[in-house]
């Protein structure tokens, strides 16, 4: 599989719909391009994993330990509303109505690629995410950090 990067938006019809763009469905693995599943992801988005990473990242919950409450807690906050949802023939998915709901969505989504996955942002919530910055850090403070 190919990596996911860039933002574009687009809008969301009546019906919850919206279109992932070419460039980012061309980044998916042959095995992967009809099925998507949708969780809710961090900081008021939605996270769209392609099947293939989808499976990755099952196999990371499946080793939490089932004696630990904030393990299970976790998983089942992220379980919760977890949905597979199809690519149609438009190149668009159907989000579930609560997942719409849980984040804000209104009549227009940013699309974000996040490397593994696909955020889906309320184009103002998103905004208001990317222009906190609580410790006063920059990209290059946070690279040196992370990226060494």
């Amino acid at each position: 599989m190919g990596s996911f990067y860039g933002a574009e938006r687009f809008s969301i019809d009546h019906k919850g719909r919206v279109a992932i763009p070419a460039r980012l469905r061309r980044a998916l693995a042959p095995e992967a391009r009809e099925t998507f599943v949708v969780v809710p992801g961090f900081d008021g988005c939605l996270a769209l994993y392609p099947l293939d990473e989808w499976r990755r990242t099952e196999d990371r919950l499946r080793t939490l330990p089932p004696g630990d409450a904030r393990a299970r807690r976790f998983k089942r906050m992220l379980l919760v509303n977890a949905a597979d949802v199809q690519v149609d023939a438009q190149g668009r998915v159907t989000l579930p109505a609560k997942l719409i709901e849980r984040v804000g969505l209104k009549k227009e989504a940013l699309l974000l690629g996040a490397v593994d996955h696909i955020e889906i942002w309320d184009p103002e919530r998103f905004d208001a995410v990317a222009g906190e910055d609580e410790e006063g850090m920059s990209l290059e403070d946070l690279a040196k950090e992370y990226l060494g």
